[in-house]
Parts: structure tokens; C-alpha cells; sequence
């Protein structure tokens, strides 16, 4: 009896402490992605140019990417709670930034405080998921944290979108809801039980002494390595653009004229590529390999005639039809790089896999904002389209090469 209550008591602290890992996860990707309708709000507001609003987006990438290349595996020794409760304080940070912004310079330092945030969240959340899951359920694990981020990302746009549409305080109370929900996550982690034998600071860590991990591909297995990097940078690259400047993409190209509605597409896109990395979870890859492009290629096609047709409607379809093909592709990159990666070496692979997929989103952003500057918003879209689809082409026609691809 005794055991059974001490088993009870153990599941119990297990289910606690994953939900406070799961809200925290949730908390971080909806600040992340809820100021992307807000985007074309503040440049009619104040006046900056393309280049300097996707520049306020790469920051955040910046200190992403900055803060998984430092503190990236630090939660092993430190402790998950000890990294998720920080990098909650960050994404609290930035969301008081950007209630008191008044510049784009304020704008680029809430990005910045909440790329921080999400950097020290994520990795650490997600560890924590794996060792909380009873009997080691990785796939369980892996799937919850999936749903969770999807959720955030699909949540985050909706909740400014509708702020917009209501007109009074758009850019003002969607920030309040962000540290509710961070000030609830950062009290449930702190109060919810823990198993003392997992996520904690180890006994003979010091901070001063603890060095940040090198980020190292083997060279054997580099082909492997770039072949699943390009795969999720080409998945990753539609998802930048409606994360970015979906919202005015609709507006200014496609004839739609309310900002609320044009601050949807930015979530139907997160949603609907969730929810096309579960579909596809279960499906072959060799089969994946050829599915995703197609699918992105022919949504690249139907983004150019929404474009060149002002068509509300094809850009809908668009949206769905990308969104479709880059989470399919998605599903093909992680499963690719996680077959190969040897355990003793998974860590920093995997670091690698995800600094260049957060690199070419930067990349990206920064690329179409500066060209449309210079060009017009139009001309670069279409350039935009053009490129992705003879990427995604190339990479199917790779795959088919190399028999990773096969069309039965």
C-alpha cells in the first residue's frame, strides 16, 4: 500500500512539473510570434522602411541563435528549472520592452530580450519534457512539445489579429496577456514538485568553470548533414516570410484591406504546418521526400498569381498549400539528422542543424525586406517564389539521385 501511495506521489509530481514545462513552452512561442500582425501596424505608425522591420525580426533570431550557441547545453548542468525561470524573466522583459517602445530602436530590443528567452526556454524545456515522460516515452515526449509549440504559434498572431481588429489598445494589451502567462508559468515552475532525481543542478557544478559546448559536424558524416540542413532551411524559409511580412504581403499585394484579417494568415500558416508535421510523422520518408517540395513548390506558384492577380483568395490557398509542404519537408530534415547522429555526438549535430536553419531564416528576412526596398515589395516577392521552388527542386531531384527519394 505504502508503495503504491509512494508511486502515486511520484506520477503526481511527474504530471505537475510536465505541465509547468509544457506551459512554459507555450508562454515563450506565443510572445514570440504574437507582434507579427503588429508589424506592418508599427510602420504606418512610425514610419520605417522594409529593411528596418525585417531587421527588428532577425534580431530576435540573433539572440536565439546567440544564446543556443553560449547557454545552449548549460541546463544539464545547472538544472531545467534553474534555465527555464531566467529565460521566463527575458520573454518578461520583452514584453514590457515593447509596451514601452516608442522607436524601432524599442521594438529591437523587445525582439532581442525575447530571442534571449526563447533560446533559454525551449532546449531546456524540452529536455525536461524527455526525463519527466514516464517510462522514457520519447515519441510522447517529442509529440507534447510539438503540440504545445504549435499552439503558441498559432495563438500568438491570433490574439494581436483580433486585437487589431478591435482597434483601441492593439498594440497595448496582447503584451498584458504575455506577462499574465509568463508570471503564471514562472509560479507554476516554482511551485510544482520535482522529481528530485531528474532536470536538477548537478552537486559539483560551478558556474565559474562550466566552458559552452563546441558545435562540431563529423566529417563522415557531412553529406548526411547538409543534405537534411538544406531541407529544413528550405522549409523554414516560407515559414520566416509569412512570420515576417505575411501581414503586409496581404495587405499590399493581394487587395486585403483589413489588417486584422491580413494578421491571420501569419497564424493559419503556423497552424496549418503543425498540423501537417503530425499528419506526416508516420509516413515514409522516401515518400515525404517528394510530397513536401511538390506541395511547397506548387504553393510558391500559387503565392506568385495571388500576387500578380491581387487574388485574397489564391493567397489563402497559398498559405495553406505552402505551409502544407513545409511541414512536410520539416518532418524529412529533423527525421533525417536524428537517424544519423550518433548519441555521444546528438547534442551538437542537432545544435548545428538548428544554428543554420535559424541562420537562413535571418537570412532570408534581411534579404527580401533590403530587395524591396530597392525594387519594390511586388518584384521581390515573385523573385521570392521563384528561387524557394527551384530550391525545393533541386533538393527533390537530390533526394531521387541519392535514393532517399522514391515516387512508390
Amino acid at each position: 500500500m505504502t508503495a503504491e501511495l509512494s508511486a502515486t506521489g511520484g506520477e503526481n509530481r511527474r504530471g505537475l512539473a510536465m505541465i509547468a514545462a509544457l506551459l512554459a513552452i507555450f508562454t515563450t512561442i506565443f510572445a514570440s510570434n504574437l507582434p507579427t500582425p503588429l508589424y506592418s501596424y508599427w510602420k504606418d505608425q512610425w514610419g520605417f522602411s522594409s529593411t528596418a522591420l525585417t531587421a527588428v525580426f532577425s534580431i530576435y533570431v540573433l539572440g536565439v541563435v546567440t544564446t543556443l550557441l553560449i547557454l545552449g547545453s548549460l541546463s544539464d548542468k545547472l538544472g531545467r528549472r534553474q534555465m527555464m525561470v531566467p529565460g521566463l524573466v527575458f520573454i518578461l522583459a520583452g514584453a514590457s520592452a515593447f509596451l514601452l517602445a516608442t522607436d524601432i530602436y524599442g521594438l529591437g530590443l523587445a525582439r532581442l530580450l525575447t530571442g534571449i528567452g526563447t533560446g533559454l526556454v525551449t532546449g531546456a524545456a524540452s529536455a525536461a519534457l524527455v526525463e519527466l515522460e514516464p517510462n522514457e516515452n520519447w515519441t510522447r515526449a517529442a509529440t507534447l512539445s510539438a503540440l504545445f509549440f504549435t499552439l503558441g504559434a498559432f495563438a500568438g498572431p491570433t490574439v494581436s489579429s483580433i486585437a487589431l481588429h478591435f482597434g483601441t489598445g492593439a498594440a497595448f494589451w496582447p503584451f498584458l496577456v504575455i506577462i499574465a502567462l509568463t508570471l503564471g508559468s514562472i509560479i507554476l515552475l516554482l511551485s510544482a514538485p520535482w522529481p528530485t532525481h531528474l532536470g536538477q543542478r548537478q552537486h559539483n557544478f560551478k558556474l565559474r568553470n562550466w566552458r559552452p559546448t563546441t558545435i562540431k559536424v563529423p566529417r563522415e558524416l557531412l553529406g548526411a548533414f547538409i543534405f537534411a540542413a538544406a531541407a529544413i532551411c528550405l522549409a523554414w524559409s516560407t515559414g520566416s516570410l509569412y512570420a515576417s511580412l505575411g501581414p503586409s504581403l496581404a495587405m499590399n499585394l493581394t487587395g486585403i484591406s483589413d489588417r486584422a484579417v491580413a494578421g491571420l494568415f501569419a497564424a493559419a500558416w503556423q497552424l496549418m504546418a503543425g498540423i501537417s508535421q503530425f499528419a506526416c510523422q508516420r509516413q515514409p520518408l522516401n515518400r515525404l521526400l517528394i510530397a513536401g517540395p511538390i506541395m511547397l513548390i506548387t504553393g510558391l506558384v500559387i503565392m506568385a498569381g495571388s500576387v500578380l492577380l491581387s487574388s485574397p483568395s489564391l493567397f489563402a490557398l497559398a498559405t495553406l498549400a505552402t505551409a502544407t509542404g513545409a511541414g512536410a519537408t520539416g518532418v524529412v530534415a529533423i527525421a533525417s539528422i536524428s537517424q544519423v547522429a550518433p548519441p555521444a555526438e546528438r547534442g551538437g549535430i542537432i545544435s548545428a542543424f538548428y544554428l543554420m536553419a535559424y541562420l537562413t531564416m535571418a537570412s532570408v528576412v534581411l534579404g527580401v525586406g533590403f530587395t524591396s526596398d530597392v525594387i519594390g515589395f511586388g518584384t521581390t516577392v515573385l523573385g521570392f517564389t521563384t528561387l524557394i521552388s527551384i530550391a525545393a527542386l533541386a533538393l527533390m531531384v537530390t533526394a531521387v539521385r541519392s535514393g532517399r527519394a522514391t515516387f512508390w
